[in-house]
């Protein structure tokens, strides 16, 4: 089994730990601030604190790592790529040539209608966040696959949060775009178990429901205010998901996004 670097052990790092741990491989997860460390032992796993703006600390040697980091939104703060520059520097010198990068179906911004791996990208600021970091993970390592992210759902994540309450909204039959944290997980394994590299895979239930059912669904799920929307259709798109499940013949868990565990406990 290997030696994985989890960089990230948060809401979605810290449980995929757990489950790297469980399926036999030796792993060392990353969190920002002492706090979290404790976490990371309790799942088996080696804690090691690493702030980006900090110096790097001598990561220990192994060939994989999995990237789970978001980038942020501090508007002075450098660029994402650039904060990650020392960490690439520091995993390349600690044998490191296979990384999984979790990024984010963003990286379409505003494309409209069926959207695969090989639509077209956004030349816009936030989608550009993601694919430089894309971008220089391919240049750096020789191994490398992209699993860009839909919505995250799961945990603490509950979709009746996302817009109860709020008014004006657009798009009330625009089709959600989601996954879920198990499928995240379980996709990771499913790569890592078929190393798998080189690939670029977008990670999305098949499920789309329209926005405005969804989310007053969802809402009354939690007791709380139900969103209002003021338009039909704004950016209609479906994120397709299909293409890891065929490479992989790996099939997503959550296929209906009102039975969610979140949705009916």
């Amino acid at each position: 089994m290997s030696h994985i670097l989890v960089v990230g052990a948060g809401w979605l790092g810290l449980p995929l730990s757990a489950a790297l741990t469980q399926a036999g491989h030796r792993v060392t997860a990353t969190r920002r601030s002492s706090d979290g460390l404790q976490a990371i032992a309790d799942v088996g796993a080696t804690p090691l604190q690493l702030d980006l703006q900090q110096p790097i600390p001598a990561l220990p040697q192994c060939d994989l790592m999995v990237l789970c980091l978001p980038p942020g939104r501090q508007p002075d703060a450098a660029p994402f790529h650039e904060r990650l520059t020392p960490l690439f520097d520091a995993a390349a010198e600690a044998g490191v040539t296979k990384v999984l990068f979790t990024s984010a179906t963003s990286v379409y911004g505003s494309v409209q209608g069926r959207v695969d791996e090989r639509a077209e990208l956004d030349s816009g600021e936030r989608a550009a966040r993601m694919l430089k970091v894309e971008q220089e993970i391919r240049a750096r390592f020789d191994q490398v696959t992209v699993l860009r992210l839909a919505g995250l759902v799961g945990g603490e994540r509950h979709p009746g949060r996302f817009l109860a309450g709020k008014s004006g909204l657009l798009g009330a039959q625009d089709p959600v775009n989601l996954v879920h944290r198990d499928d995240v997980i379980s996709a990771i394994l499913a790569l890592i178990g078929a190393d798998l590299w080189g690939e670029t895979f977008n990670l999305a239930s098949p499920h789309h429901p329209g926005r405005k059912a969804y989310y007053l669904h969802c809402a009354r799920c939690l007791g709380l205010a139900a969103p209002s929307f003021d338009s039909e259709h704004h950016q209609p798109r479906w994120v397709v998901g299909d293409k890891i499940a065929q490479a992989l013949g790996w099939r997503y868990r959550h296929t209906n996004l009102y039975a969610l565990p979140e949705l009916t406990r």
